[in-house]
């Protein structure tokens, strides 16, 4: 068992062919026991691939992804049923503490170049404006909790951006990518929920991106930190 989650190739394989059972569980039939077991096992074996190989500097950082990953499980058990408003909102409290978790695990102590960062700013500022654009008429009470959502994503991958030259480039691509494939899940969702959006096979992209980006990003850690020779296939 342990070293099918050392081995990325086989633990790759595992993660998406269950990342297949799920859409499928989810596209084809109501919401049910299998699919609070299928979507949580998703997040459960990237939490066990993560702690199996982690190798972090200060056990502060390991407790800050575990914490955000546990976060996020929480989360999924509340979102499954999406048809509860109460039950939504309490789901995306729960990422939205995963994600600042994430924000703190991925700053750093380096000195960075503010003019870098201006077009990364730009891009986030841009990003905002467009989905707020979009959904502001259908937000009512839910203005500034979504404003404070949209924010803390702008965040997360604000110090995502930043890790440039502070890690390796295989850990600096694999989180960034998967901060970018969460913002267009994010994205995806605000827009189906506020703005009645229906792009063809919208259940299985939302999926999609918020499976892979988790892959991503846990992924990207671990590779910060350890010379994975699992990478290889064995």
């Amino acid at each position: 068992m342990n070293s099918l989650f050392k081995n990325l190739l086989y633990f790759t394989l595992l993660y998406f062919a269950i990342f297949v059972l799920d859409t499928v569980v989810k596209v084809n039939l109501t919401p049910t026991r299998l699919r609070y077991i299928t979507k949580s096992s998703l997040i459960v074996l990237l939490l066990i691939f993560y702690v199996v190989n982690q190798n972090e500097e200060s056990r502060t950082k390991v407790y800050l992804v575990v914490t955000a990953i546990c976060c996020f499980i929480i989360g999924d058990f509340f979102i499954i049923n999406g048809e509860n408003k109460t039950l939504l909102t309490t789901g995306v409290i729960f990422f939205a503490i995963a994600k600042i978790l994430y924000s703190v695990r991925f700053s750093n102590n380096n000195d960075f170049n503010i003019l870098k960062l201006i077009p990364f700013l730009l891009f986030c500022f841009t990003y905002m404006s467009v989905v707020m654009l979009f959904i502001y008429d259908n937000l009512g009470d839910y203005f500034l909790p979504v404003l404070l959502y949209l924010f803390i994503v702008m965040l997360t991958a604000q110090f995502a951006y930043l890790r440039k030259n502070a890690v390796n480039n295989s850990s600096y691509w694999f989180v960034l990518i998967g901060i970018i494939l969460s913002m267009f899940s994010d994205s995806i969702n605000l827009l189906k929920e506020f703005y009645n959006f229906d792009i063809a096979y919208n259940n299985y992209t939302i999926m999609f991106f918020y499976g892979a980006s988790q892959y991503f990003i846990l992924v990207g850690l671990v590779k910060e930190n350890v010379d994975i020779s699992f990478l290889k296939n064995k």
